[in-house]
């Protein structure tokens, strides 16, 4: 079995306990225009251009089949005729292009994550598969967690909500934690913002905690988006509903911008600036006044 993987990040310490391997997968359901990964939304291979790292050697245009090398602009590729062979790639001596996305096998990537066991079983880490949206590659992950398991590695997903349960409920004995991203919850301004559907997204919320799944809640802190004055009112009678008494906060930083650039997206900028240390605070006063513990991640 194979799958599009974008990238497999060792060593990592923010995606659950422990020293961890993230596997990152390729395409991705909603649309999130502050995305922090915007080279995992595509669900197909694409090259992205680091200007800092062209020597104009000229490789590349010589071996392009599309001609699709354009030298004198900044985007350095032609994306309307681009076809993502790689070829260009291939015959970058200076590493100023690169293939975002590889046809991997569970053995593959296996070797990968069994390379850290010790590190997960001195830290009590493990392996973290997040995207893009992980749920789309459902059959491909449960055959990973499958053989993790039968090395006792602790395993995560990080998810966006919005799946199909009889899928997830599959993979589900598997996980020994689920990191389930809340963002936008009013219908309307999901499905306008995010091309979702939150019904469906708080539907498995209500399943996932009817089976005591292990089920942690973030929360990204977004500019104009996820902490308008209605979003966190939703968020909070949300949470208190449902009898969620904790939530992780992610705050906005602006990298995802310059990866745009890199894959040559067309996705607007926000033109938003992080939040300061003491607005955090105040966000996090925000839920802890309403008796919502926080747990913030820089």
């Amino acid at each position: 079995m194979q799958n599009l993987v974008f990238d497999i990040q060792r060593f990592s310490i923010h995606d659950g306990p422990g020293i961890r391997t993230v596997v990152f997968f390729k395409g991705c359901n909603l649309e999130c225009p502050w995305c922090q990964n915007p080279e995992s939304m595509d669900f197909q291979p694409e090259i992205a251009f680091y200007p800092d790292k062209c020597i104009d050697s000229l490789e590349c245009k010589e071996v392009c089949p599309e001609n699709a090398i354009v030298i004198n602009a900044g985007s350095r590729i032609d994306r309307e005729v681009c076809t993502n062979c790689g070829l260009c790639v291939e015959n970058c001596v200076s590493g100023a292009l690169k293939l975002i996305g590889k046809e991997m096998s569970t053995n593959e990537v296996m070797e990968e994550i069994l390379s850290d066991l010790d590190y997960y079983k001195s830290s009590g880490g493990g392996v973290t598969f997040s995207g893009g949206e992980p749920t789309l590659h459902i059959d491909f992950i449960h055959e990973l967690l499958i053989r993790c398991k039968a090395y006792d590695i602790h395993t995560n997903i990080e998810t966006n909500g919005y799946f199909s349960w009889e899928k997830f409920e599959t993979i589900l004995p598997w996980l020994d934690l689920i990191y389930f991203d809340i963002k936008i919850v009013d219908k309307s301004e999901n499905k306008a913002i995010l091309s979702g559907d939150s019904e469906k997204i708080i539907s498995n919320i209500d399943r996932l905690l009817e089976v005591e799944a292990p089920v942690q809640f973030r929360l990204p802190l977004v500019p104009g988006y996820t902490t308008t004055t209605e979003n966190l009112s939703d968020v909070v009678f949300l949470l208190k509903t449902k009898g969620i008494d904790k939530i992780h906060l992610l705050p906005y930083h602006n990298m995802g911008e310059s990866k745009a650039e890199r894959i040559g997206s067309s996705r607007k900028k926000l033109n938003a600036s992080p939040f300061s240390a003491e607005e955090i605070q105040q966000l996090q006063y925000y839920f802890e006044k309403e008796n919502i513990a926080t747990q913030l991640y820089r």
